[in-house]
């Protein structure tokens, strides 16, 4: 009965230590791993991601990824309705747009942060396997507020930008000068859309009213087109040249024009030997003016081929008006607003 005793004593002692040792392992592991919100960090006063790796480094390199994924969608979904805004013109001229705007979720891009600032490192766990994980907080409050000094200090370059843009009695040269407002309202905007996510607020819109404004003082602008060349490929530069001018806004005009665009082009015959194929060689150049100012420069040389001379010549022109024409209007938009 004694052994009896014993061998029944063994085997519920083997039993409970089979039990113990079937436990999941993931009982204990922190909660964040399942939810990167607690008590210590809510969603309210944080914004929290978890990321892992071979290596607290490249847990923490996961972890800010994922924080950044989670950063841009929300960035990426805030969108402005402006159905509702209105504008009046002065007796000047002058037009001011008022909004009466709302943000809503459309899954549209506005914005995206490069990169987020003040996210800290707040959790760290290794499990049984050596698997690093780690838990990367931003706190909402602070990190709009370090937001906010860059809004103002860019608020400041604005400004300065817009006296230089009142004192100018070009036309163009006003319209160089919003673009370099317009480019520093962007960032504006980029920012305050960063901290509506952050704070969970609607916040000011800056860089539509600015591309309005920039819309309508590009309409009150003529430039006149002048264009060098032969025959043939002047009508297809003149109306290439006008038809970008016109969908940027501007008006195009004659010799009441103070602002002016001065085209040439040449195209060249060559022969290559022992070559099948004939060449021709040109070259374009485009120059915006305004008063006493040239505002973009532009030249491009190019050979074209064909079995025949006249063919090459042509498509020689064809490019010109072509790719030559979009270069000319890429370049400008990239390069205006550095003038200021």
């Amino acid at each position: 009965m004694s052994m009896l005793k014993k061998l029944t004593f063994l085997i519920l002692m083997v039993a409970m230590l089979v039990s113990c040792a079937s436990v999941p392992q993931g009982k204990g592991q922190p909660s964040w791993l399942d939810n990167p919100y607690d008590k210590a960090f809510d969603e309210a006063t944080y914004l929290c991601a978890v990321g892992s790796g071979s290596t607290r480094q490249r847990a923490v390199d996961a972890a800010l990824s994922s924080l950044s994924q989670v950063f841009n969608s929300q960035v990426k979904s805030i969108t402005e309705v402006t159905s509702l805004s209105t504008s009046a013109t002065d007796m000047q001229g002058n037009v001011t747009f008022t909004d009466a705007s709302e943000m809503v979720e459309m899954g549209t891009v506005t914005s995206q942060t490069d990169q987020i600032i003040g996210a800290e490192v707040v959790s760290v766990h290794t499990d049984d396997l050596g698997r690093v994980y780690a838990r990367v907080a931003l706190h909402r409050k602070r990190t709009a507020d370090l937001y906010q000094n860059q809004i103002r200090e860019l608020a400041t370059s604005i400004a300065q930008q817009r006296m230089s843009l009142a004192k100018s009695p070009d036309p163009l040269r006003q319209y160089v000068a919003l673009l370099g407002v317009r480019d520093l309202a962007r960032q504006q905007q980029s920012l305050l859309d960063q901290i509506q996510v952050l704070l969970k607020q609607p916040q000011q819109q800056v860089f539509a009213p600015i591309q309005r404004e920039l819309t309508s003082l590009a309409q009150a602008i003529t430039i006149q087109v002048l264009v060098d060349a032969d025959e043939k490929s002047s009508t297809a530069l003149q109306s290439s040249f006008e038809k970008g001018l016109q969908n940027l806004g501007f008006q195009v005009g004659g010799d009441q024009a103070v602002s002016l665009l001065q085209v040439t082009y040449r195209v060249e015959p060559i022969v290559l030997a022992d070559s099948p194929y004939r060449y021709a060689r040109y070259v374009l150049t485009a120059q915006l003016k305004g008063v006493g100012a040239t505002y973009v420069s532009y030249e491009k040389s190019e050979r074209e081929a064909a079995m025949a001379e006249s063919d090459a010549v042509a498509r020689a022109s064809r490019a010109a008006a072509g790719s030559g024409v979009d270069e000319f209007f890429t370049l400008m938009l990239s390069t205006l607003g550095d003038e200021t």
